[in-house]
């Protein structure tokens, strides 16, 4: 299976953080939620999963989070007996998460109101996990996912101690969540052991459904930050995507492109905003949870036949709106590009060109090129679909948008691209005789 590799990430240095918004992330969950006692297993993979075959399901996932929303993160969970049970397949999910971009990994314990059931066992899991990624630059380390059950001093220390364990680890690679259920971000981020170290802020609406305003999750979320927004990342924030029921009402799928009439609404729009004037990263919980009528997709098929499908598309576009390292908010078009080999030559014969294509689409991609090597718009549009047009091809943003046109002679068609400031990454070439192929670009 293809891989599409999304290179030449933005690394944050020790205490110099000016925004967080590198993170465009999504969640993939255990259909059981992460608070298990046992081994974690991702929606789609099993406990009779190899790493070869979990490669293949994280590759369909976590390749289909890049193509259709537009990630360039994943957050996963780990626990002791996925470390010391499962973790040569579960290194599968970590390796092609890297190969696509940034994993976040972070503790999930079993669902009780106590730490972990055994220290030993769960600094044991934590040395598994650093010693064979605490040198990838691609790997971050989130300590304790909702803390809640440590009082604030507790928990200093047991981040500190975690530092002290793992010298090696840079800093900015690690992640502290706030106090509670990783409600409050200045009670950790004040204690200077932890100064260069990025932050974890947690929002629902189920904490409180009373708000019902855009302006009022705002003042809501600010109030969990503080003064700490350039080191803090939401590592959780989601709300309905498809209906259900909450609190005895019964909610259908909602526009949150339109007018808040709930607080769903109000919380979705609030704080996709708030996270794009802040420049804050942030993980939507979640990308992928079989059951969750939160979830960004949803799964069908198994191994390699695996689909994600949108199931509210309103709900992925105040996602992008979340995203302020790209401007495109624009609805994405999916298409079944299929299996198809990379650099493939043009097969040109019989392209036949609709005439009600408009010259004046050549002309604005001559006069602005798309995606120069160092805009940060590529990251989102690495997949691009190219439609043959009187010589040239034309270009759309992986949300549909028309981005330009760029000649086409039939050479080499990643040459071609790189000619106009095509960044690196990977591309879908199409011509309207319906022949395909994808291109990958390194610089």
């Amino acid at each position: 299976m293809l891989k599409f590799i999304i290179a030449a990430f933005l690394v944050v240095c020790a205490n110099s953080f000016a925004a967080t918004n590198q993170f465009r992330g999504v969640n993939w969950a255990d259909k059981r939620d992460n608070f298990v006692s046992d081994v974690l297993l991702l929606s789609g993979l099993s406990l009779n999963d190899t790493y070869e075959s979990a490669s293949v399901v994280a590759d369909r996932v976590i390749g289909q989070f890049v193509e259709v929303l537009g990630t360039n993160s994943v957050r996963i969970p780990i626990n002791e007996p996925t470390a010391s049970k499962y973790w040569n397949t579960y290194k599968a999910v970590i390796d092609v998460g890297t190969s696509y971009g940034r994993v976040d990994i972070g503790y999930w314990g079993p669902a009780q109101p106590s730490g972990p059931k055994n220290m030993d066992d769960w600094w044991k899991m934590w040395k598994t996990v650093v010693d064979d990624y605490g040198e990838d630059p691609n790997v971050y380390f989130e300590i304790f996912n909702e803390p809640h059950m440590y009082s604030k001093n507790d928990l200093r220390n047991l981040y500190a101690t975690w530092l002290e364990k793992f010298p090696n680890v840079p800093h900015d690679h690690i992640i502290l969540d706030g106090t509670g259920m990783a409600q409050n971000v200045p009670e950790i981020a004040e204690d200077s052991r932890f100064d260069g170290c990025l932050f974890a802020v947690h929002e629902y609406t189920f904490w409180n459904m009373g708000i019902t305003t855009e302006t009022g999750w705002k003042n809501s979320f600010k109030g969990k930050v503080g003064n700490f927004i350039d080191r803090t990342i939401c590592t959780e924030w989601g709300g309905a995507m498809s209906p259900g029921d909450k609190a005895g009402v019964h909610y259908e799928y909602m526009d949150y492109n339109a007018n808040p009439t709930n607080y769903f609404m109000a919380y979705i729009r609030g704080m996709s905003d708030q996270l794009r004037e802040w420049e804050m990263g942030s993980f939507y919980w979640p990308g992928l949870r079989d059951g969750d009528w939160y979830s960004m997709t949803v799964r069908e098929g198994e191994g390699a036949n695996i689909k994600l499908t949108i199931p509210n598309q309103s709900g992925l576009d105040r996602l992008h709106m979340a995203w302020s390292d790209t401007v495109e908010t624009t609805p994405v078009v999916q298409e079944p590009f299929g299996e198809v080999p990379v650099d493939a030559p043009a097969d040109t014969t019989n392209v036949v060109v609709d005439s009600a294509d408009s010259a004046v689409d050549t002309v604005k991609s001559v006069v602005e090129p798309v995606a120069s090597p160092d805009s940060s718009i590529a990251a989102i549009t690495s997949v691009r679909t190219f439609v043959s047009l009187n010589g040239f091809v034309k270009v759309f943003g992986v949300t549909g948008k028309f981005l330009g046109s760029v000649p086409f002679a039939g050479e080499c068609a990643s040459e071609a691209l790189k000619q106009f400031g095509y960044a690196s990454g990977t591309y879908v070439v199409r011509f309207s005789n319906g022949k395909t192929s994808r291109v990958k670009i390194s610089r």
